[in-house]
């Protein structure tokens, strides 16, 4: 069986789930509009050049979680999953999903996004697989904090070869890996079969000169 891994945001969703989520929450008025409007822009535009601190952004993300609390918080993943997320779904990354599907692949999904956020997101996909950013808690309360390492460059690799290993794929051979993003970079030189999806500048450059496949998806 061969091991197919997809990245999330503007892999599989037409945008990213991470600063959606702020975004939705800034418009409904749920969070402090121009507090969490700076830091959610300040981010998503070093994610953008390849420089974030992911530490500092989950923890900003995570503490929405805690600052709405435990008693509103399925209610608003409910609207957010329906009005945000299924419209960015792009249909022909579910086609692509679909016939390794029926290759009867093993499904992996490596997101950089917090774990809360992406298995939401991972049912509605039906990837059994996940691997995201672990929010820590303690004694069953989120601290704002993470588990490192985070699913982001370096740390999305470790994460995934952990989970090879602990599902019995000894190594890379036959594995392909879907992405957008050059943060990605490190697990794309890992894999067997590197796809650029819809990839920014700079992965566009390294996928050229790698000479990696490159799917450019409406």
């Amino acid at each position: 069986m061969k091991l197919t891994i997809f990245d999330l945001d503007n892999t599989i969703l037409r945008g990213d789930s991470d600063y959606s989520w702020i975004q939705f929450l800034i418009e409904k008025e749920i969070v402090d509009v121009k507090k969490y409007k700076d830091k959610n822009d300040y981010f998503f535009n070093q994610y953008n050049q390849g420089t974030l601190d992911i530490y500092e952004y989950s923890s900003f993300a995570i503490g929405s979680f805690i600052e709405i609390g435990k008693e509103k918080i399925s209610v608003i993943f409910e609207e957010y999953l329906s009005s945000v997320i299924e419209p960015m779904i792009n249909v022909y990354a579910l086609r692509l999903i679909h016939e390794h599907y029926e290759n009867n692949d093993e499904l992996l999904l490596a997101s950089a996004t917090n774990k809360i956020l992406v298995d939401i997101i991972a049912k509605r996909l039906d990837f059994k697989n996940v691997i995201a950013t672990i929010p820590e808690t303690v004694d069953g309360e989120l601290t704002g904090r993470i588990i490192k390492p985070a699913a982001l460059g370096e740390g999305k690799l470790k994460l995934v070869r952990e989970w090879m290993l602990e599902n019995n794929f000894i190594n890379f051979d036959g594995t392909t890996f879907y992405s957008d993003s050059i943060n990605d970079l490190p697990l794309l030189c890992a894999v067997e079969k590197a796809v650029g999806v819809n990839p920014d500048s700079k992965l566009r450059h390294e996928c050229i000169s790698r000479g990696w496949e490159i799917i450019d998806l409406p």
